[in-house]
């Protein structure tokens, strides 16, 4: 492990935040103030000893890219999303420039250039932006700014999407049915298959990996650990999720999943964005469900979605995400059966 997380693990074990600073290369001056990030919920955590993600003062997040093809497809993701919207607005500026010379053309130009336009050129004019047809995806994944190395580490820098919460209460599900791709060695399908049937993710279509709930009567917050997660046996889920929905200061389930700002309105959209398009397959991504936890009612809470965990994500080339869909709806049949139940039986 190198020095940075060896003093970062310190740190967290110690249950103290001091600042720590490091530098970047020579060739990017800039100077970060870096602290373990004790907001995360599932992945690779300090109290692991493994290389836990970062944060800065700014409200930027550092994640540890991970050695190999997963930390690769993590980074090409991120890089791609970036360089599409990056020529998108590059485009724009061409057409804007464009459009102020043109104004200049004679009315016979102009009949003469539309009159000779061929029908390929037609149908890319009717052909939507990336940021137009992918709307709902841009909404929920968190921004990301570069690629950082520090340490002998290479870092994501993404948005901090916990930030703009005093006291967050964080619920990390991973979606779809099976978490396996299909172009996978069949020792690694084998232990995903095993993995799914052991938990949650093959019966339900999905499985929480950590959750965080700040309670506000006892000013700290309840945190699932992972074993805790993995051994949540299928007949639990509803309590753990109106387990989380309870901050012990008025909210209930109906202010976090439901309504027309809520959990389930969010998801129902993205679900939307799924059924068209067919640019990425998401394997083992997740799902962040995100509220203020001292909140006292649902405007309070300011519920949001966040779309996270690339590492398994792929080109579909023109196909459907069905794996995917299939576990954002079981999600959201699961949040609708909850607010049909009575929270305080189960919270008993």
């Amino acid at each position: 492990m190198s020095t940075l997380w060896r003093e970062a693990l310190l740190e967290h074990n110690s249950f103290t935040y001091r600042q720590m600073t490091t530098t970047l290369p020579v060739s990017t001056p800039t100077e970060l103030h870096l602290q373990p990030c004790k907001h995360q919920v599932a992945g690779h955590l300090f109290e692991e000893g493994k290389a836990g993600s970062l944060v800065d003062e700014k409200g930027h997040f550092y994640k540890p890219v991970q050695n190999g093809p997963r930390g690769r497809r993590e980074r090409e993701f991120y890089e791609r999303v970036r360089s599409e919207l990056r020529t998108e607005k590059a485009a724009r500026l061409r057409l804007a420039a464009q459009a102020s010379v043109s104004e200049d053309v004679s009315d016979e130009d102009d009949q003469a250039s539309v009159s000779g336009r061929s029908d390929d050129e037609s149908d890319a004019q009717t052909k939507l932006p990336f940021s137009v047809r992918n709307a709902a995806m841009l909404a929920t994944v968190p921004r990301f700014f570069g690629v950082v190395e520090m340490d002998k580490v290479t870092l994501l820098e993404l948005e901090d999407v916990a930030k703009r919460y005093r006291h967050p209460s964080i619920i990390d599900i991973k979606l779809g049915f099976r978490t396996w791709y299909p172009t996978a060695d069949q020792r690694y399908i084998d232990k995903c298959k095993a993995k799914d049937a052991s938990t949650t993710q093959a019966a339900l279509g999905f499985k929480i990996c950590g959750m965080q709930v700040y309670r506000a009567c006892q000013r700290g917050y309840w945190r699932a650990s992972k074993r805790w997660c993995k051994q949540l046996p299928q007949d639990a889920v509803n309590k753990a999720l109106i387990r989380f929905a309870n901050n012990e200061s008025g909210l209930r389930p109906i202010d976090i999943f439901g309504g027309r700002s809520g959990s389930i309105a969010q998801l129902q959209q993205l679900v939307q964005w799924f059924q068209t398009q067919r640019e990425f397959f998401f394997y083992s991504s997740s799902v962040l469900i995100i509220y203020e936890g001292d909140a006292e009612t649902a405007e309070e809470a300011r519920v949001t979605i966040k779309l996270v965990d690339f590492a398994h994500t792929f080109p579909s080339d023109g196909r459907k995400d069905t794996n995917f869909v299939a576990g954002i709806t079981a999600l959201i049949d699961g949040l609708t059966n909850v607010l049909t139940l009575d929270y305080h039986d189960c919270l008993m």
